[in-house]
């Protein structure tokens, strides 16, 4: 199983060698990233092989924290719900990689962006596999940095600044809730392991936290529900759920193969994969469910009218974006989690194609005014359209297949109440209906819009008929979305099967318990769905004064849900604004009044008080000690000179001298005369005869020693003569 580190290496490895190799690689980089991420399909590929036939399976990698309480393990865990996300992110990674090689083309960072998006899929995928929450914070850190440094990708331009400033500031806001939920988790269960919290989420269910405790009120809140809500915190800003949702328009700033990687593979679905991982927790919180299905299903429907009031194609696939994913919110908030990751797993499929054919369809239409034989009323570019309408067509009708439909009939209606049970239903319906209307007006406005002045046919202002809805154009996308759709409930099946081991207890019970047939709900959803289709592709063909459009109450609506209801205005003028005046009065008040004054003050006194040391201490003090002790010394030193030298010592001295002077004269002449020279002169006369003496015997004593030396000489010869010859 250790091979599978590759999924998450050879991402890192690409990095790395992008990084340190740039100054040979020159514009190779997708050289580099594009076999990466292909092998990192292929291993993700084997790994679901492997989890269908062996089940979930994890590969320790080695023991990160190990401090008292607290040991963090990291390691990868591959399950059923891991292998699927990593099929999509590799593989729409893959794709866009390839898309990148070309788009990217002349670039001066060519080579940083491949680096970029290459860290930003090794960031997704060791998010899925992560085994501890600690882990999977880190790498959602990363990837919002990842996302920052790809919008700002042309940071010369002050618009991708902005955006990027925008988006990473928002996601930061939600991951402090993410990062309360991980502290809080591990202060409950004691562990950062995933499966561990999950194992252990049941027999903690009915503990409570007293939350304003420090405040003296007594407030006590279920921890699991605190502890969900504050996960969802996190998940709310990286899918751009309300009111988090404002940086992922602006995220467009960014170039299109990173357009195709934020919506289809990463970033956005980190979201809905963290309610699904900790899905078991999360079904233990009624209340923490309710929440999430509010938010996902306000989001979906906010999106989707906005989506409708959208001229620019990226834009409007950027707030399809936000309402698909408030839809898998939403069915997360009624416990469909494998409804989730299966709508997760189309609208990524769909989305990329959409973002990475959007180019070559606008630029099928973008002759208007300049080639007109290349584009007529009764030729539209269907070499682009088909592709493109068909994933539109399949991404408006596939929430009802979903949802609607086989054992999530229950989950759909398990809210206890009537209240919450409408409340649900509603927002599913309006979703999906809103949802199939703004995806058919985006391919009419895209394909079919009014010819410019440079045909000069009298043409102007007039929409064109779309000839593919005709009734055989019709009756053969009503049998498509049939067969796509009887094809969907067969694979269906299947994919609930193989989810249930990873979503909660009771999400795994209605899947096993219930059949999976089709009924009223599904009818009247398709119904809700094909509706949308027919009043998006009527009002902007049959009906182009309708009465939303000319009344004054359809203006007003209109023009709120074109400026997104002012949700970037609010923020501009009751959060920036604010922050910034504020800022300017902590500068001018705090920092210029208080911190620059105080410093000022203390430089001051410390001037005075240093020019008072040096005129007190420093001239009276210490100088005047100095050369007072230099007076008084030289004042001693003359005394003792005059004193005690002239008339005291010198006295001595001359006293002695003359003393020595007395005494010497006296042993001269009582001594060295009287008795030195007779005994010189005595011993002068005994080395005389002495001498005499010596002289006499020197002959003798010569001869004595020669007879002496022939001795030897001969006694030395006879032994060399014994001994050697």
């Amino acid at each position: 199983m250790t091979f599978f580190i590759l999924i998450p290496l050879l991402p890192l490895m690409a990095v790395l060698i992008l990084v340190l190799g740039k100054p040979w690689l020159g514009e190779q980089g997708h050289k580099i990233g594009i076999p990466a991420m292909a092998l990192s399909f292929a291993f993700s590929t084997i790994a679901f092989a492997q989890v269908a036939s062996d089940g979930a399976f994890s590969v320790p990698l080695y023991r990160l924290i190990h401090s008292g309480d607290l040991v963090v393990d990291l390691g990868l865990y591959v399950d059923q719900l891991t292998v699927l996300l990593l099929l999509l992110v590799t593989g729409v990674s893959s794709v866009v990689h390839v898309y990148a090689s070309r788009y990217m083309i002349g670039d001066p960072r060519y080579n940083r962006f491949f680096a970029v998006i290459a860290l930003f899929t090794f960031s997704m995928i060791m998010l899925v596999m992560s085994n501890n929450l600690l882990m999977m914070y880190v790498f959602w850190e990363i990837m919002g940095i990842c996302s920052y440094l790809l919008i700002a990708h042309w940071g010369e331009r002050q618009s991708s600044a902005q955006a990027a400033t925008k988006a990473f500031l928002m996601n930061s806001v939600a991951d402090v809730g993410l990062g309360f939920g991980v502290i809080l988790t591990y202060s409950t269960f004691g562990t950062l392991d995933i499966q561990t919290i999950l194992a252990e989420a049941q027999s903690i269910q009915g503990n409570t936290i007293n939350l304003f405790g420090w405040l003296g009120l007594d407030v006590h809140i279920h921890v699991l529900t605190l502890i969900t809500l504050f996960l969802f915190m996190g998940a709310m800003g990286k899918s751009a759920q309300v009111p988090f949702h404002v940086w992922l328009p602006f995220a467009m700033e960014a170039p299109t193969p990173v357009s195709a990687l934020i919506h289809a593979a990463t970033m956005v679905n980190a979201g809905p994969f963290l309610l699904v991982r900790m899905s078991p927790l999360v079904m233990l919180s009624p209340e923490a469910m309710t929440v999430i299905a509010v938010i996902g299903g306000m989001t979906a429907l906010f999106a989707t009218l906005v989506s409708l009031t959208q001229v620019d194609i990226k834009r409007m696939l950027a707030f399809s974006t936000i309402g698909q994913i408030g839809f898998m919110i939403m069915t997360c908030g009624v416990g469909a989690f494998v409804v989730s990751i299966f709508h997760m797993l189309a609208h990524g499929c769909l989305k990329g194609f959409l973002f990475l054919s959007t180019g070559n369809a606008l630029r099928s239409v973008g002759s208007h005014g300049h080639e007109p034989t290349s584009f007529s009323p009764h030729a539209p570019s269907t070499h682009s359209l088909w592709p493109f309408l068909s994933g539109a067509v399949l991404l408006a009708c596939l929430p009802p297949f979903l949802i609607f439909s086989g054992p999530y009939e229950q989950l759909w209606m398990a809210q206890p109440g009537a209240p919450a049970q409408w409340t649900f239903w509603i927002l599913g319906s309006l979703t999906v209906f809103f949802s199939a209307m703004y995806v058919i007006r985006g391919v009419l406005v895209l394909f079919y819009q009014p010819l410019s002045t440079a045909f000069g046919d009298g043409m102007e202002g007039q929409a064109m008929q779309p000839r593919f809805f005709s009734p055989i154009h019709l009756l053969g996308i009503l049998a498509g979305i049939g067969i796509v759709g009887s094809l969907l409930l067969i694979l269906w099946s299947w994919f609930a099967q193989f989810l249930s081991p990873v979503v909660g207890h009771r999400t795994a019970l209605i899947l096993k318990e219930s059949s999976s047939g089709t009924g009223l709900q599904l009818i009247l959803a398709l119904a809700v769905a094909v509706g949308g289709v027919a009043v998006g592709y009527f009002s902007l063909t049959k009906f182009s004064g309708s009465w939303f459009q000319q009344s004054e109450m359809g203006k007003r609506w209109y023009v709120h849900f074109l400026n997104k209801l002012y949700f970037d205005e609010m923020y501009e003028a009751y959060v920036v604004l604010p922050t910034l005046r504020f800022s300017r009065w902590l500068w001018r008040v705090v920092d210029r009044q208080v911190f620059d004054a105080l410093i000022m003050g203390v430089a001051n006194v410390s001037v005075v008080t240093a020019k008072w040391l040096w005129r007190v201490v420093d001239l009276r003090g210490i100088d005047g000690l100095v050369v007072g002790l230099g007076r008084n010394s030289v004042g001693m030193a003359g005394w003792l000179w005059r004193v005690v030298d002239l008339r005291g010592v010198d006295r001595v001295v001359v006293g002695i001298g003359k003393q020595s002077l007395g005494i010497a004269n006296w042993l001269w002449k009582a001594i060295d005369i009287k008795i030195l020279d007779k005994n010189v002169n005595r011993a002068g006369g005994q080395a005389k005869a002495t001498g005499d003496m010596m002289r006499e015997l020197e002959p003798r004593t010569l001869q004595h020693h020669l007879l002496v030396m022939i001795f030897w000489l001969i006694f030395g010869i006879l032994l060399v003569f014994l001994f050697v010859l």
